[in-house]
């Protein structure tokens, strides 16, 4: 997937690059994949990689911006606005799930393997891109956690920070089924501990609020 700001380009190999990157960096990870195996795999030379990439970080980067762009139009969707916070967490719940189930690779190596030493090794328009859609993601919660304060059901919390651990809760648990612990959390049961884990936090922040308000 392309980038909407991506300018055009005659014969451009940026396409075929990054789909030769995805294959090479989906079956072997950042670590195993190389310039050159992504070059060899698109059919030009290793130089040409450069022409269109900084470094192999940015090549990275650009085929997990491809997912985050994938997750922004999922979570996009949700109308959280004219659901309740209930049903709105549920809706980002079933979308945050689907959408690891459904792209296990790129999951995998925008949650576990990027890194904020790649970030720092990228250009910055890059950069200002994978930023726009992470917090186009987390906007998502944090106008679902606004609508909680400004009710009265949690207290005291940041929006962002309600979003953080939100995200944190749920992708810790699904990156442990996916490649961590198999015998506590499996890729059979991570949704129904993923969604028991959401509302119990759900929980613990409303009953925080009310004791709040009886004190």
């Amino acid at each position: 997937m392309k980038p909407a700001n991506q300018k055009s380009y005659r014969g451009n190999r940026r396409p075929a690059l990054l789909s030769a990157a995805r294959q090479a960096f989906f079956g072997k990870g950042y670590q195993g994949a190389t310039m050159e195996q992504v070059a060899r795999r698109a059919g030009f030379s290793k130089r040409t990689v450069y022409i269109y990439f900084l470094n192999k970080d940015e090549l990275f980067l650009s085929v997990c911006e491809e997912g985050l762009v994938l997750l922004e139009e999922r979570l996009g969707k949700i109308d959280t606005a004219a659901a309740s916070v209930e049903e709105s967490i549920g809706m980002i719940l079933d979308e945050y799930l689907a959408f690891a189930r459904e792209h296990p690779d790129y999951f995998r190596i925008i949650f576990q393997e990027a890194s904020a030493g790649m970030i720092a090794n990228i250009s910055s328009d890059l950069r200002q891109r994978l930023e726009r859609h992470e917090r186009a993601c987390l906007g998502v919660v944090v106008s679902v956690a606004e609508k909680a304060l400004s009710s009265g059901m949690i207290r005291g919390i940041d929006p962002w920070e309600v979003a953080a651990s939100f995200w944190g809760v749920v992708t810790g648990i699904i990156l442990l089924s996916l490649g961590g612990s198999q015998t506590v959390f499996t890729r059979h049961n991570r949704e129904e501990l993923v969604a028991k884990a959401v509302w119990i936090m759900y929980a613990g922040m409303r009953q925080t609020a009310a004791e709040r308000t009886a004190s």
